[in-house]
C-alpha cells in the first residue's frame, strides 16, 4: 500500500471516528434537553390538577363566606385571569431567560474536540495517544465485524 493510500486511509478512519463521536455527543445533549421537556410537560399536568383541585376548595369556602357559589365562582375565575395575565406580562425573566440558559449550557458551553486537544500542553500528547489507541481498537474491532452493522 502506498503512503498516499494510506493517508487516505487514515483519513477515512478518522473522519468515520469524528462523525461517530459528534453522533455521540449529539444524542448526549438531545437525551438531556428530551428529558427537560418531558419533566416539563408532566410538571405542567400536575400543576394544573392541582390548581383544579384548588380552586374548586376556594370556590367553597368562597361560598361559605359570600353566601353566593357563582360569585365565589367568579371570584376565583378573576384571580386565575390575573394570575395568567402577570405570568404573561413577566414570561421573559420567568419562563423564557431560565430556558435560554438552560439550553444554551447544554449545547453551547461544552468545549469542541479541537478545545479539548488544544487545552493544555501538557495534556496534549497523552490525550492524542489515548485517541490514538482508541481509534485503532475501534478499528479492529470494526474490521473484525466486517465493516459497519
Amino acid at each position: 500500500m502506498s503512503a498516499t493510500n494510506r493517508v487516505t486511509e487514515d483519513f477515512r478512519r478518522l473522519a468515520y471516528r469524528v462523525e461517530r463521536y459528534l453522533r455521540l455527543e449529539a444524542t448526549e445533549r438531545l437525551t438531556v434537553v428530551t428529558t427537560y421537556v418531558v419533566l416539563a410537560a408532566v410538571t405542567m399536568a400536575l400543576a394544573t390538577s392541582a390548581i383544579f383541585f384548588l380552586s374548586t376548595g376556594t370556590v367553597k369556602a368562597l361560598t361559605l363566606l359570600t353566601g353566593n357559589e357563582m360569585l365565589s365562582y367568579y371570584i376565583v375565575g378573576a384571580v386565575l385571569v390575573l394570575l395568567i395575565l402577570l405570568v404573561f406580562l413577566l414570561r421573559k425573566p420567568l419562563i423564557e431567560n431560565p430556558f435560554v440558559r438552560m439550553f444554551s449550557e447544554q449545547l453551547l458551553n461544552v468545549p469542541t474536540i479541537t478545545e479539548q486537544m488544544t487545552h493544555s500542553g501538557s495534556r496534549k500528547d497523552e490525550q492524542i495517544r489515548k485517541l490514538a489507541e482508541s481509534l485503532v481498537r475501534e478499528l479492529d474491532d470494526y474490521d473484525e465485524k466486517g465493516g459497519e452493522e
